[in-house]
């Protein structure tokens, strides 16, 4: 579907959670349920079509949120649809952005039944994050840095040291909310909530903060973000995340040169470039994938900040079994904007001092 028509279809969605107050019959009566609905009534490639998971992967998450989808104490259809079927209406949206009553026709449901389960099946799969989305342990991370070193040797013949992730902001679209829009305008003149992410060599997303609004710069995430006071204190292995020019240079985040006078200089660039690409790819996938945050939807920020998080956990689960995104669109960013902070001198010695020893 062309961009244009996902956004126009999106921009009319109605708000998927606060409709829960809906019935499913005009009368308040039960209805008898319609059909019972399984994947195996759709072929492999439909189904991965449709929620961008195999049968496999599908029945994989299935088994992970059940438990909490089965605790149904609705009256009328509602009651009577199965967590299968939920989990197909959710995957749809996140997968298209489109009409609910579009995605509900598909998982035959009614359309205020679509508003309900996508909630729910939002609300199961964020409350995976913990298990999904985080930081490997120590002994994981020696893998990790030989990974993204292996960038930049494979390119350059020349890796970069002791990375421990690459980090990078994106923007995910909202209409502009009823409260301080004005908060939510990002620089590129839409609304937004502005979502930073540190993945692995992998793209594999090791954290994700989708809490602020749109017109904050990537380093105000970052300076607010846990990852940074956990590394500022010392809770990781001896290292340092890379980012792009939006970021201060610190000693545990590596920044570009900004202004290249040495051929060191220029390789220690070029290097830095190639090791931070998988967060760019993972950026690009990730909106490929669950197109619903390429779209401007009808949403509270509070609730785009779900369905992001929810939709990393998704990205993560697909990336453990090893999906292939071949026939997804992938994005890479080219969105530096340089950070307006004034540089610590000291902290500039410390790529000063990486450069001389790797990269001369």
């Amino acid at each position: 579907m062309a961009a244009g028509a996902r956004q126009g279809l999106a921009a009319l969605a109605l708000d998927l959670f606060e409709n829960d107050t809906e019935s499913d019959s005009e009368d308040g009566e039960e209805r008898v349920p319609r059909n019972a609905f399984h994947i195996r009534q759709i072929s492999e490639r439909i189904l991965f079509q449709h929620t961008r998971l195999n049968r496999i992967v599908f029945e994989y998450v299935l088994g992970l949120i059940s438990p909490a989808l089965t605790k149904n104490t609705r009256s009328g259809r509602y009651k009577h649809l199965t967590p299968m079927q939920k989990l197909y209406v959710a995957l749809q949206f996140y997968a298209t952005g489109s009409y609910q009553w579009l995605v509900a026709s598909s998982g035959n449901v009614s359309q205020p039944s679509a508003c309900r389960i996508i909630g729910e099946v939002t609300e199961a799969i964020v409350a995976l994050a913990p298990q999904f989305i985080r930081f490997p342990n120590a002994e994981d991370y020696l893998a990790v840095k030989q990974a993204f070193y292996q960038i930049g040797q494979t390119k350059h013949r020349r890796g970069f040291p002791n990375v421990l992730g690459a980090i990078d902001c994106t923007h995910v679209r909202i209409q502009a909310p009823t409260t301080a829009p004005e908060q939510y305008l990002n620089r590129h003149i839409y609304h937004s909530i502005i979502v930073q992410l540190v993945v692995g060599p992998d793209l594999k997303i090791f954290n994700s903060v989708a809490e602020f609004p749109g017109s904050n710069h990537d380093s105000y995430v970052w300076r607010n973000s846990a990852v940074r006071e956990a590394l500022a204190e010392g809770n990781f292995p001896e290292g340092w995340l890379i980012g792009d020019s939006g970021y201060p240079q610190e000693p545990w985040l590596m920044t570009p040169v900004g202004h290249v006078n040495t051929p060191p200089e220029l390789l220690y660039n070029s290097v830095h470039i190639s090791t931070r690409n998988p967060v760019e790819r993972t950026n690009g996938v990730l909106k490929s994938r669950w197109r619903v945050l390429d779209c401007p939807l009808k949403y509270s920020p509070g609730k785009v900040c779900h369905i992001t998080t929810a939709c990393c956990v998704l990205h993560n689960i697909c990336t453990e079994h090893n999906l292939d995104v071949e026939d997804l669109q992938e994005h890479p960013l080219n969105d530096e904007f340089p950070c307006q902070e004034p540089q610590n001198l000291h902290y500039d010695q410390i790529k000063r001092q990486l450069i001389a020893q790797h990269f001369t």
